[in-house]
């Protein structure tokens, strides 16, 4: 009985930890407990220790107070001889909700292949009588740093996809930016796009969602090192909008892991000033048509444009707005506006026409602001006499 006493009061101590509930004492408010987890953030280190391995223990809470807490190394490396001796222990300042723990090794020029640093957390044992934790170990409590010898860093290579060397483009439009990047012995962390060596925007890289030692080096088997992976090979793409008129010279820089950076060769790309205009008409209803007074009429236009894109469509009944339909394709970030000529629909719906001759024009505005009016139809509401005779 005495036993099964004291697994209940471990098991009930432990629920009341995770539900948030147990206070230090009798009518204090429940504070959260400290949750802790660590990450290899720089999960690779080469020898003579200009790239250091880094692991990154934090803290999820209000951090009001100072952490200490302590973890254990274990792997085919050894502290202090395959890499500088750390202290196994580490403490957070109030406020500070994270703390780096650096790798450094230890040169040793006769050395090939690579050993593993592996960094574990360690949970509170819960004691008899039970006391409170100082902090809650979640599921990342261990995380691998790898040590690298004879390392030697190959730049990345960078090609472009598009555009293409001799692209010529519209005033403002969005240009899409894609290069394809690798690396031989690492993984590009991150591509920068300049034009005419100006930085137009960065895309970074996430090379391992899935974990370092499944990704890079596999299974450790029998403590026998296992090459580095194949080349990773990764497309990045950045959407450069509203780009004015000019000739540009456009490069990628890739950077690696190590921080060596590669710069592609130049496309050239010319956006022109020579701006399109958009060409638009009313289909329906026809020119001259007589309609009858008191029906809805149903406006039909048609609007395009050849190296651009028709925004919007304004509706006009005797130079006085009807109303805007929008052009759904326009709002898209990526579109080229390299499409040939073709022409859209658009409609309004005309209610309350008043009798006698009516104007009807329409308004369309392409991506530059350039504005085209059509020709003008004229359509004819009769007053229907007999029909408002017989409906009173």
């Amino acid at each position: 009985m005495v036993g099964r006493n004291f697994q209940w009061r471990h098991l009930f101590f432990a629920w009341a930890i995770l539900a948030g509930s147990l206070a230090p004492c009798a009518g204090a408010t429940p504070v959260p407990l400290p949750f802790v987890s660590v990450q290899a953030t720089g999960p690779l280190a080469s020898e003579p220790g200009a790239n250091p391995g880094i692991f990154t223990i934090s803290r999820a809470d209000s951090a009001v107070s100072p952490l200490t807490l302590s973890f254990s190394l274990s792997g085919t490396a050894t502290n202090g001889v395959d890499y500088f001796e750390i202290s196994t222990n580490v403490t957070m300042a109030a406020g500070q909700i994270s703390t780096n723990i650096a790798i450094v090794p230890i040169s040793k020029p006769k050395a090939n292949g690579y050993k593993t640093v592996v960094l574990t957390l360690r949970r509170d044992a819960l004691a008899d009588p039970p006391a409170v934790p100082s902090f809650i170990v979640g599921s990342m409590n261990r995380a691998v740093v790898y040590l690298v010898y004879n390392y030697t860093n190959v730049a990345a290579k960078v090609a472009w996809l598009t555009p293409t060397n001799g692209s010529s483009f519209m005033s403002r439009p969005n240009i899409e930016l894609a290069v394809n990047a690798s690396d031989s012995n690492g993984w590009v962390t991150a591509v920068s796009f300049l034009a005419n060596g100006q930085p137009v925007g960065t895309v970074t890289n996430h090379a391992f969602p899935g974990g370092w030692s499944q990704s890079l080096f596999g299974q450790q088997t029998g403590g026998v090192p296992l090459p580095l992976m194949p080349e990773r090979r990764r497309d990045f793409q950045f959407v450069w909008t509203n780009v004015p008129p000019g000739v540009y010279a456009v490069t990628a820089v890739a950077t690696d892991n190590a921080g060596l950076q590669t710069t592609s060769g130049s496309v050239k790309i010319t956006v022109t000033t020579n701006l399109p205009a958009p060409k638009a008409q009313i289909i329906n209803p026809p020119k001259g048509v007589n309609l009858p007074d008191g029906a809805a009429i149903n406006i039909y236009a048609a609007a395009g444009e050849s190296g651009g894109v028709v925004n919007t469509v304004e509706f006009l009944a005797n130079g006085a707005s009807l109303g805007v339909e929008t052009n759904y394709f326009a709002t898209q970030p990526n579109s080229q506006f390299h499409l040939p000529f073709q022409w859209l629909p658009y409609n309004f719906r005309w209610t309350n026409a008043p009798a006698g001759s009516n104007s009807l024009t329409v308004i369309a505005t392409d991506n530059n602001g350039t504005m085209v009016t059509s020709a003008p139809v004229m359509v004819n509401v009769t007053t229907n006499s007999y029909h408002r005779h017989h409906a009173q």
